[in-house]
């Protein structure tokens, strides 16, 4: 808006009067400016900031210190949008975005009725007490082992003892287990009498404390315990050590995928965060972080 100032002494002024001619003719300019610098932020895509402001990430597993340095990474470049979580063992992650509790869930497989995007890859270790002698299994005594077909160890290894199997369940709600029996294709999945452990640690101490058990927890923990000096044994898979390097090039084969589930039609903060999480920086706090990113970037 243009503003005009009347000086006491001048009027009559020709440089007043100049200067004011100059002010009427620029005045259409100025407004035809004005419209089209208006007319073309409309059409221009919209700043973080406009964003909603919090984004709720719901989940169960073993990948909450992977999802919070990606979301403190995120943070820092979006100050505006916050990244806060609702993590438990007893957590259904789906069932919170259904009910529209959460904008994010954190899975292992698939949702055919939402959105599902996969962000990193996830190696399955799998753990027997140090002192026992079995150290490799094939895919299919596996698959019988956690079916209850085979329950001595002495089934599985000639030199084993022959004592019985204690299996070391996850409970029936974590994406871990569903990958894992997934992966096995075991049709009645793992005995009910099995003991059900809630978090990759309890699953780590149970084995590390029993000559006979067996369990299944995410790589990165179970190399980590190992490193730490736990008593287990991460077990051959045909072959195949299970290490960094053989889940990254994909010859481990006891793998599963992280998940990002969604509504159909996520806010622009989701989909914001989510393009971060698959960018190159995202990747490399994914293999930072000791889980694997889609390519070895």
């Amino acid at each position: 808006m243009v503003r005009w100032f009347r000086k006491k002494s001048g009027v009559g002024n020709p440089f007043v009067l100049m200067m004011a001619l100059f002010i009427l003719l620029f005045v259409p300019l100025t407004s035809l400016f004005t419209r089209n610098l208006a007319v073309a932020q409309q059409g221009a895509p919209q700043e973080t900031s406009d964003l909603p402001t919090t984004i709720l990430v719901s989940g169960n597993g073993p990948e909450r210190d992977l999802i919070e340095r990606l979301a403190q990474a995120f943070e820092q470049r979006h100050p505006s949008i916050s990244v806060d979580f609702f993590w438990h063992p007893n957590a259904k992650p789906i069932r919170t975005i259904e009910l529209q509790e959460a904008d994010i869930a954190i899975t292992g497989e698939e949702v055919s009725s939402l959105r599902s995007t996969m962000i990193a890859r996830d190696g399955i270790a799998v753990l027997t007490n140090f002192s026992n002698p079995v150290k490799e299994i094939s895919t299919a005594q596996l698959a019988n082992v956690f079916s209850g077909k085979l329950r001595y160890w002495s089934q599985v290894y000639d030199e084993a003892p022959q004592t019985k199997i204690v299996l070391v369940n996850r409970t029936t709600n974590q994406n871990i287990r569903q990958g894992f029996e997934k992966w096995l294709q075991i049709p009645d999945g793992i005995p009910r009498t099995a003991y059900q452990a809630d978090t990759e640690q309890e699953a780590i101490t149970r084995v590390s404390g029993n000559l006979q058990a067996v369990t299944f927890v995410s790589m990165a923990p179970a190399l980590r315990a190992k490193e730490d000096g736990v008593a287990i044994n991460l077990l051959f898979i045909d072959h195949i050590e299970p290490e960094v390097q053989t889940v990254l090039d994909k010859r481990y084969p006891v793998q599963r995928p992280v998940m990002f589930i969604t509504k159909l039609q996520p806010s622009a903060a989701v989909l914001a965060f989510e393009q971060f999480v698959l960018s190159q920086d995202g990747q490399q706090i994914i293999k930072r972080s000791n889980y694997y990113p889609l390519s070895d970037r």
